[in-house]
């Protein structure tokens, strides 16, 4: 049976700003020059659109705090959320910043049913990217879309099982993708909720609201009347996988770290001749008993094979052996973009760690070594799932 999920973020940029600057106050502005690119919810309620001049918006709410648009910044982050969304769901669609359709169909069963699928969902969106998402489920796009946005006043989901025609009655017109001028007519009419819109025949919707918008206006009707078999268009992930089997089972972090790292030789070469980037490295290993585990970590950079090591330990670190042995690991490299440069097109991790590292070294070097420490590994090879040691060591200035 079809499904379709629909995460939707209600004033992306304006959000992503918010968690910056914590500005909860006062109404929030995001300008690209002299045109807003980000309005949050309550500019939004006082009339500002976005797009509109920045002088308009100012119009409608004079005491908004004005930020300057930082658009890598955003894209950066809606590149995570949406390869985040990638782990949840074999389809992702992303139409725009703060929208994204996913095929959901048989998802549920692999979380228990589809709420805790969504709930799954909202949680690793705030927890990894600090967004707060709305989720939506069900037969089509539409739909899903009007449950994900009527989700903010409940949990922030909804599951939509029953008839899409009947569910969508009560939601008011507004809610169709119609401009203003066929709004205008509809309220002339008397017409205010997508219902009583559906119960008009196609022939009366060309007649009363036909002329340039005769399209958009039949269009809107289908959707009013259930009638959306769009699907959900994935752009498919890149990506490379070393795989590798073990005679006996291995409960060692350094072999298993070394033969990932050779079977990984070729695809480091692959990426580098390529010119690269990746967003995600996942593991999967399968454990003596028959079970089996995946862990993943988002890189968003260029791979060298150092940093991949580290990658793999904290993986292997990571993996709920319970003591058994790895019989086999499947190490993949996913997401895999052209670099065009430190521009946060994936996202800044990289970049968060250098400044990191350098505020480190400058407490260490203002203070002493002994006041700033960090936490490292002490035993790389105690066995998967009898978990780690850790000691602090000085950082150098």
């Amino acid at each position: 049976m079809k499904r379709v999920a629909c995460v939707y973020v209600p004033h992306f940029v304006a959000e992503i700003e918010r968690q910056r600057h914590e500005t909860e106050m006062r109404p929030l502005l995001v300008a690209e020059g002299e045109r807003v690119l980000g309005a949050c919810a309550r500019a939004a309620a006082l009339g500002v659109v976005e797009g509109e001049p920045l002088s308009e918006a100012l119009a409608h709410c004079p005491d908004a705090c004005v930020i300057a648009a930082e658009p890598p910044r955003y894209q950066a982050a809606w590149a995570k959320l949406v390869e985040l969304l990638g782990r949840h769901s074999p389809g992702v669609e992303a139409e725009r910043w703060g929208l994204a359709y996913l095929d959901a169909a048989g998802l549920g069963r692999f979380y228990g049913d589809e709420e805790a699928w969504c709930e799954a969902v909202r949680q690793q969106a705030w927890q990894e990217v600090r967004v707060k998402v709305q989720v939506g489920i069900a037969k089509s796009k539409f739909v899903a879309l009007v449950a994900a946005r009527s989700s903010q006043f409940g949990p922030g989901y909804r599951a939509v099982s029953g008839d899409d025609r009947a569910y969508l009655a009560s939601f008011p017109v507004e809610w169709l993708p119609l401009d203003r001028e066929p709004l205008r007519r509809l309220g002339l009419l008397g017409i205010h909720t997508i219902g009583q819109f559906a119960a008009l025949s196609s022939a009366a919707v060309a007649e009363q609201l036909g002329g340039d918008s005769a399209g958009e206006c039949l269009y809107a009707h289908r959707l009013a009347r259930g009638r959306d078999d769009r699907p959900v268009r994935a752009r498919p992930q890149q990506m490379l996988e070393a795989h590798v089997e073990f005679s006996v089972p291995e409960v060692r972090l350094e072999p298993l770290v070394g033969a990932l790292a050779r079977a990984s030789e070729r695809l480091l070469r692959d990426l580098k001749r390529g010119n690269l980037a990746v967003r995600r490295v996942e593991l999967e290993a399968r454990f003596a008993d028959g079970e089996a585990a995946i862990e993943s970590t988002w890189v968003g950079d260029l791979l060298a094979p150092r940093r991949l090591g580290a990658l793999l330990q904290d993986l292997l670190a990571r993996l709920k052996g319970d003591g058994l042995g790895v019989m086999e690991a499947w190490l993949r490299l996913v997401g895999l973009e052209p670099w065009v440069g430190r521009q946060l097109d994936l996202f800044a991790h990289a970049a968060g760690r250098e400044r990191l590292e350098g505020a480190l070294r400058a407490l260490a070097h203002k203070h002493s070594p002994a006041c700033v420490v960090r936490a490292c590994l002490v035993d790389p090879h105690t066995p998967l799932g009898q978990g780690h040691r850790f000691a602090l060591r000085e950082v150098c200035p």
